[in-house]
């Protein structure tokens, strides 16, 4: 019978070569299962699903639809891990039908609304029944841009300046009106503001979209119109019209020579359009602060900024208690103008 020895070297270099191969294959197993667990840690970690959709209440190609389609391209890469966000248009009604499905949303932070300021503010003072409560139903998540408005009169009006505008309105009371695009739109409620402001009465004239309101305002038709400064641009540059002066707090970019309402004499002609982010009512405080700062992030991004500058849209990132402020603010604000006026949706 032949005895087989095992040195003690031998034996000392089998142990160790077991226990790197143990430790090697403990670590391929742990490498294996983090990257499987990874998007679900992820997402617990940081209170954020692995995919949501931002509602736009109207179609595709305006600035509101342009704006949820850039912030839905930029946020994911603030949020960390794997995000995906998609656009989900449904126009109608003033965007209402957009609020109604937020609603019918489970509040988890898949779902998420992109308003105008007609949605969380002037829907609870023009709507008779609204269908929703903001202050209950919505959660506010952050401010994205504001936008600015501004007045114009025809080419040949023989008013040079908001001054001698409300002085020929006081002179001819027969012909002291203003378009806007729409009744209950908000060109239609900074005419009131501005009346009230300068105590003047000028009559709306409600048109069915802008594009006959400024063939109207370029023809003569009517004396004046309010619109954004987006859209009187181009006319004002071709000198079909005249733009006077602008709501805004202060001068705009694409029109620095023309005063502010506020610089002719009418503090209270002051104001803008904005849109903001919501999530349902109840989602979870981690997942709104998650996506607030990623929100925020992706609004101080120098090709975000870029992107809305070209559709005249200024950035203006703030914190969900600030946004609520604002509405609250903008509520009380736009209150006694629209119902002294005995304006009503419904």
């Amino acid at each position: 019978m032949t005895e087989t020895r095992t040195s003690p070297s031998s034996t000392a270099f089998s142990r160790q070569r077991r226990t790197l191969l143990g430790r090697a294959a403990a670590s391929v197993c742990a490498l294996a299962c983090g990257v499987a667990t990874a998007p679900a840690a992820w997402a617990q970690a940081t209170a954020v699903p692995e995919s949501s959709r931002i509602l736009v209440g109207f179609g595709a190609g305006g600035g509101i639809d342009l704006l949820a389609r850039v912030l839905a391209e930029r946020i994911p890469a603030h949020l960390g891990g794997k995000h995906n966000i998609i656009v989900d248009n449904r126009p109608g009604a003033g965007g209402q039908i957009a609020a109604q499905a937020l609603l019918s949303a489970p509040a988890d932070g898949s779902t998420f609304l992109i308003a105008p300021l007609i949605t969380p503010v002037l829907s609870q003072i023009v709507y008779k029944k609204p269908g929703y409560d903001p202050a209950k139903d919505f959660t506010p998540v952050g401010l994205l841009a504001h936008f600015q408005f501004a007045l114009a009169v025809p080419a040949n009006h023989p008013a040079r300046n908001v001054a001698e505008f409300v002085a020929w309105l006081k002179a001819h009371p027969d012909r002291a009106n203003f378009g806007s695009p729409a009744a209950g739109s908000l060109p239609h409620f900074f005419g009131l503001l501005l009346g009230g402001a300068a105590q003047i009465d000028i009559v709306h004239i409600a048109y069915k979209g802008g594009g006959p309101m400024l063939s109207d305002l370029a023809g003569g038709q009517i004396s004046s119109a309010i619109q954004t400064t987006t859209e009187l641009l181009p006319l004002h540059k071709q000198g079909k019209i005249r733009i006077l002066g602008t709501f805004s707090e202060k001068r705009t970019r694409e029109l620095p020579d023309v005063p502010t309402f506020a610089e002719s004499g009418y503090p209270k002609a002051v104001g803008s359009g904005w849109y903001s982010l919501w999530a349902r009512s109840g989602t979870p405080a981690a997942t709104v602060t998650a996506f607030n700062r990623a929100l925020n992030k992706a609004l101080a991004d120098p090709v975000v900024k870029a992107r809305l500058d070209e559709i005249a849209l200024d950035p203006d990132p703030r914190t969900p208690q600030a946004l609520e402020q604002l509405r609250v603010a903008e509520i009380a604000k736009w209150r006694p103008v629209i119902e002294s006026s005995g304006f009503w949706a419904d």
